[in-house]
């Protein structure tokens, strides 16, 4: 059975010319940054959240160091944010142990606060996206 398409090049035309006026005077990079920034935060806090749940063993180095990095350009195409802990700003280096456990003479089972948040807030930051993408497309 043969599928026929209409208004395809249309289509495709009218995503390019978008793409084109995002691009314009790093307009779309800095639009793509802020909807990045604020996509993150609702991983970001439920992060801070998962690391803090046991409040007898928290001194704050781990739940400080959970941070929201910069927007970075990727190298093949568009842009890119981490969130996650950062060793650098707050002295955390049992992060890794703590979400994945270690063995050794006093072994300690795996306590995960960076994956779970991301599986319970992904649609939340997904949506963010989807819509803060719409809304810079509806405004061009």
């Amino acid at each position: 059975m043969p599928l026929e398409t209409e208004g395809f090049d249309a289509f495709m035309n009218d995503i390019g010319r978008m793409a084109q006026a995002m691009d314009a005077d790093d307009t779309g990079a800095a639009t793509a940054r802020a909807i990045l920034r604020k996509a993150a935060q609702p991983i970001h806090t439920q992060m801070k959240q998962n690391a803090s749940s046991d409040p007898a063993i928290i001194t704050g180095a781990l739940n400080r160091s959970i941070l929201v990095g910069k927007v970075r350009k990727r190298q093949s195409s568009g842009q890119t944010i981490t969130i996650g802990v950062h060793h650098s700003e707050a002295d955390a280096f049992y992060a890794n142990p703590v979400e994945y456990g270690h063995g050794g003479p006093a072994p300690a089972p795996a306590h995960p606060f960076v994956r779970p948040a991301f599986d319970v807030r992904q649609d939340e930051a997904y949506s963010i996206i989807r819509d803060g993408l719409r809304d810079a497309i509806d405004n061009l």
